[in-house]
């Protein structure tokens, strides 16, 4: 989310109560699942068959009864019948086949606040989000993080972008990188600013600089990319966000920031394009209240934009311009953004928001296919972030992140077009199977890296300790 500005302080009442609730529902035993492991499991050699294939690629097709083979992490081949007789099987009868689902922008380490911001100025999500920030120790922010990675792979999200806005230190951004690679899935991490730093304030260039000299200097297995979230030219000064530009691309680090949340006023589309601070490795957030010009401007410049509708409209930013942007040929792709406002993460009801979107304001049931709505999803949402060439579709050569979902359930029957299922019928308990990289990551159901009830448990405690700390304020 965007900042505004103030720093009033959250009620204590609201927090107390709150936190109490997320503690007691932590020590709830929840999904059983694998214990915790340091490294995600080894590649192997899958034989994805018989499910319904979706391949979110018109040159490879779908297939109503099709198989999927993978090996080394990548897609082999995609068809009717493929033959792989040293593969693993996995029995996709009953279920779609389809490329994860990716998250284009979501602040992450406020995984353990769900639902925490109140109903009044004084409570609501930005002074809630700064009053938690400055009490965060670096394991706080990790807690959030695994919380949310937990409930992304549970969800069939296979790449997330960690856009982390609560780095007090480099020690914290050290922490969120760790629980990426303990997880297991694709993201994009995005070093930011933290809950302290105010307006006019330019990112800390150096710690950036000796963090991705760290850790992404050399090429790797490519699960986890770098970014850069800064607080953009709504915040700072344009020189400031230009010098920052600078950096970004002289290391080759994609940028990203928010902008166009304030109707009536300036989005600042227009002085970033003149100042050379838009483009394809420019990603920016919401954008909601944009004009037509501006959205010419992004269509132009092949600038992609983040959507996450359910927290636009829960903030007052307004309604997501689906339509506008898809005239616009802007490139965009969809976002959780913070489960302190939205409540869960769920791609799912995403898409439907977006096709509803779409078709209300359009006053007419055909203004999108669900089709379409999935291909925001997946592949649009790739090449968002970069990956369109990598991920966000079942295309040969292409790294296997998929997942499979049952269409056995009560909420699946009887079955239909897989698309329109997907879009308008599916929920996360629905997803079976998860794969990322050739490394599966849930099956039947039950996470494998990540053990539900520690990951609840650990982020309860969190909460609780630190509005604790806030009632003796």
């Amino acid at each position: 989310m965007i900042e505004d500005g103030t720093s009033p302080i959250i009620g204590r009442r609201a927090v107390l109560a709150a936190a109490s609730a997320a503690l007691a529902a932590a020590a709830t035993p929840g999904q059983a699942a694998e214990p915790s492991r340091p490294h995600p499991p080894v590649r192997g050699e899958y034989l994805v068959r018989g499910g319904t294939v979706v391949s979110v690629d018109p040159s490879v097709g779908d297939f109503a009864k099709g198989d999927v083979h993978v090996r080394d992490g990548a897609i082999v081949a995609v068809g009717a019948h493929v033959s792989a007789p040293r593969a693993t099987v996995i029995d996709a009868a009953g279920m779609i086949v389809m490329p994860g689902f990716i998250d284009t922008h979501w602040h992450m380490w406020e995984g353990v606040a769900r639902n925490l911001a109140g109903d009044d100025p004084k409570t609501g999500y930005f002074p809630h989000s700064r009053t938690l920030g400055v009490l965060f120790k670096p394991e706080d922010n990790a807690r959030g993080v695994r919380l949310c990675l937990a409930e992304a792979i549970h969800s069939g999200i296979t790449t997330v972008h960690n856009w982390s806005h609560n780095i007090l230190s480099p020690d914290y951004a050290e922490a969120e990188l760790a629980v990426h690679r303990e997880a297991g899935g694709r993201a994009r991490f995005s070093y930011g600013y933290s809950r302290k730093t105010g307006n006019n304030t330019m990112l800390p260039l150096d710690d950036i600089r000796a963090f991705h000299r760290k850790w992404f200097s050399t090429p790797g297995d490519g699960l986890v990319t770098f970014g850069i979230a800064t607080r953009g030219p709504q915040n700072n000064p344009i020189e400031m966000c230009a010098e920052e530009s600078r950096f970004a691309r002289e290391l080759g680090i994609p940028l990203t920031t928010h902008v166009g949340i304030a109707p009536g006023k300036d989005s600042m589309v227009v002085p970033m394009n003149a100042a050379g601070l838009l483009g394809p490795d420019v990603l920016l957030v919401h954008a909601t209240n944009g004009t037509a010009e501006e959205r010419k401007i992004l269509g132009e410049t092949k600038t992609p934009v983040s959507c996450s509708p359910f927290t636009e409209l829960r903030t007052g930013f307004g309604v997501t311009p689906v339509r506008e942007f898809l005239a616009a040929n802007v490139p965009f792709g969809l976002s959780i953004d913070t489960t302190v406002l939205c409540g869960n993460a769920d791609p799912f009801a995403i898409m439907k928001m977006m096709q509803n979107i779409a078709d209300g304001t359009a006053q007419s049931e055909f203004a999108i296919t669900a089709r379409r709505v999935l291909e925001m999803g997946t592949i649009d949402g790739a090449r968002a972030l970069g990956l369109g060439d990598r991920i966000g579709s079942l295309t040969p050569g292409k790294r296997a992140d998929l997942i499979l979902v049952r269409t056995d359930a009560i909420n699946m029957a009887p079955m239909a077009d897989p698309a329109r299922m997907i879009v308008q019928a599916a929920q996360p308990a629905n997803v079976d199977t998860v794969m990322v990289d050739g490394r599966v990551l849930k099956r039947h159901g039950r996470l494998v890296t990540l053990d539900p009830a520690k990951v609840m448990r650990e982020a309860g405690e969190t909460i609780a300790r630190v509005s604790a700390q806030i009632a003796k304020t």
